[in-house]
């Protein structure tokens, strides 16, 4: 096992030769230095660290009064930016930009608030207008509100601020498709056909709900309008419905089901509020995403590997149920584990437990390695049973094998949620839309193929070095040269490299809680920011902090 940790060793780094040292004994021992490893306890989440403090946000009339030379020309330029806010899904900046452009106001007052509303802007577009943890308003950091000011200063002196205010905007693939739906719907304010409440609908049945079901499937492209009234579902509609199901990644039933019925019924406003809270969602992710990097959209069940702005890999992904549903976050994958050990979380072991109680041979069928308080390993037959309850003392963990849920790989991006990527051994589940099957984790499909792309650059470590190493049964700490940062989001409107934006099932129900505070802080700046009238001059003007 030595000479596998020398092999990982490359560059002259001792810490990460040491650290592996004490990887490979962690998991060659089980739980007793579970924590050398974050994924070594499973899948089951771990308390959160309290945080630190973040500090207050600054004011933004006293940061844009750094900002100088403004002129009608830029003045002008950016009323017309103001003007494209609601597609961004922003609060309506129409009546900002009109006073910009008043020629009743003073040109001391319209640079004045031009400052206010160029800050509050670039605010929006690089940080959100909303807190992504506690769904209250957003303000500027100190550094923050330094940074957009030396940027909007820079526009100013060069007059060129369109370019200023592109580069706010997220640099996520699919933030201009989103854009250009949202302008379709609010251009468009499209009207589609309800589905009448209801038992569910199959083959066969007939019926004004059938009639309806066909007229929406139409206003979704998925079906030709020539059906004759009263006509059964058939064949045909059966497979459009399926059709949609497989777009939004609801079980492909065929079948009008109440999840399906659902999303059939979300109405055109509520899909406009879905765009926003979505292109908000965005906005909210790190500026640094890493010249090379991976995105895993939870809602649409994908993996993404990203290399200088190019998709170069994607990946079906299985991810947490309901129960333990798998968190957002971003984190920089260090290191992975070839060929691993599975530290059974707290649940699985104890319903492995009850199995071994009635059939100890399952042990070794499995080849489980108990553990007690102490960290010394022991027989299923040495547990003593009268003392199952909360003071269960005993641990299980189980080597690399065909049976290891864990696989042939996971990658270690450590968290305090500790939740990662891996293989898994039930590849057959792949098949399905819906995969919301593991216990919290994200078990990834073809994972020897990401983990060359991970590893792609790294001396040593060639596809054919890979595969050498797992198909033997030793584990293998690799450390990554280069960090890859991983991103997990929750999307549930995505736009896919054809330009089509599709509306997935909001699997987890986060949605309606994003929603709900997005349109609260969209109301709320209304009132927080009233354009003053002309000649009233700055103290018209209320800032939200």
């Amino acid at each position: 096992m030595l000479s596998d940790v020398g092999r990982i060793w490359s560059g002259g780094a001792v810490l990460k030769f040491w650290l592996s040292v004490l990887m490979l004994l962690s998991l060659a021992a089980g739980p007793v230095l579970a924590w050398q490893d974050p994924a070594a306890s499973g899948e089951e989440g771990v308390e959160a660290a309290e945080e630190p403090a973040r500090p207050d946000y600054v004011r933004l009339d006293v940061w844009a009064q750094r900002l100088s030379g403004w002129t009608p020309q830029t003045i002008a330029t950016l009323a017309d930016l103001l003007h494209d806010a609601p597609s961004h899904g922003l609060p309506d900046q129409g009546p900002v930009a009109d006073a910009l452009m008043d020629p009743n106001r003073s040109l001391a007052e319209r640079r004045d608030l031009a400052s206010r509303a160029a800050l509050r802007y670039a605010g929006w577009l690089e940080y959100g207008l909303m807190d992504p943890e506690q769904y209250g308003p957003r303000g500027l950091y100190q550094n923050e509100a330094s940074y957009l000011v030396s940027r909007l200063q820079d526009g100013l002196d060069e007059g060129r601020l369109v370019p200023v205010f592109a580069e706010r905007e997220p640099q996520v693939r699919d933030y201009g498709i989103l854009r250009m739906e949202m302008l379709r719907m609010l251009t468009l304010r499209p009207i589609w056909p309800e589905i009448a409440p209801g038992s569910s609908l199959r083959f066969g049945d007939s019926g004004v709900r059938v009639d309806q079901l066909r007229a929406r499937l139409a206003a979704e492209g998925l079906l030709l309008a020539d059906w004759e009234e009263g006509a059964p579902y058939d064949t045909r509609l059966e497979t459009a419905v399926r059709r949609y199901q497989g777009r939004v990644n609801l079980s492909p039933t065929g079948r009008l089901d109440q999840p399906t019925l659902r999303q059939l019924n979300i109405s055109p406003q509520q899909r406009i509020d879905q765009l926003q809270a979505n292109l908000e969602q965005r906005r909210w992710r790190t500026r640094q995403l890493g010249q090379r990097h991976i995105w895993v959209n939870l809602a649409d069940f994908r993996l993404e590997a990203w290399r200088d702005g190019r998709l170069e890999r994607e990946h079906e992904v299985m991810i947490g149920g309901q129960a333990s549903s798998t968190p957002e976050f971003s984190e920089e994958m260090q290191y992975i584990v070839l060929n691993p050990w599975w530290g059974l979380p707290a649940g699985s072991a104890r319903s492995r437990f009850q199995s071994m109680r009635r059939n100890p041979r399952i042990a070794d069928q499995y080849g489980f390695r108990i553990f007690n308080a102490s960290g010394q390993a022991i027989s299923v037959y040495e547990i003593d049973w009268s003392r199952w309850g909360d003071s269960w003392p005993y641990r299980m963990s189980q080597p690399p094998g065909p049976t290891n849920p864990m696989g042939e790989v996971k990658f270690i991006f450590p968290n305090r949620h500790n939740v990662y990527i891996h293989d898994t051994i039930e590849r057959d589940r792949f098949v399905r839309t819906r995969r919301d099957f593991s216990a919290g984790c994200i078990r990834v499909q073809d994972p020897l193929a990401l983990a060359e792309w991970v590893l792609d650059g790294q001396d040593g470590w060639s596809r054919e070095r890979i595969d050498s190493v797992v198909s033997g049964s030793d584990p293998t700490v690799v450390w990554l040269d280069n960090r890859i940062p991983v991103h997990i989001a929750y999307w549930t409107v995505v736009g896919d490299t054809d330009g089509r934006v599709r509306y997935l099932h909001d699997l987890y129900r986060r949605d309606s809680r994003v929603i709900e505070a997005y349109a609260e802080q969209v109301d709320a700046f209304a009132e927080s920011f009233p354009v003053p009238r002309s000649g009233q001059g700055v103290t018209g003007v209320s800032v939200r902090r």
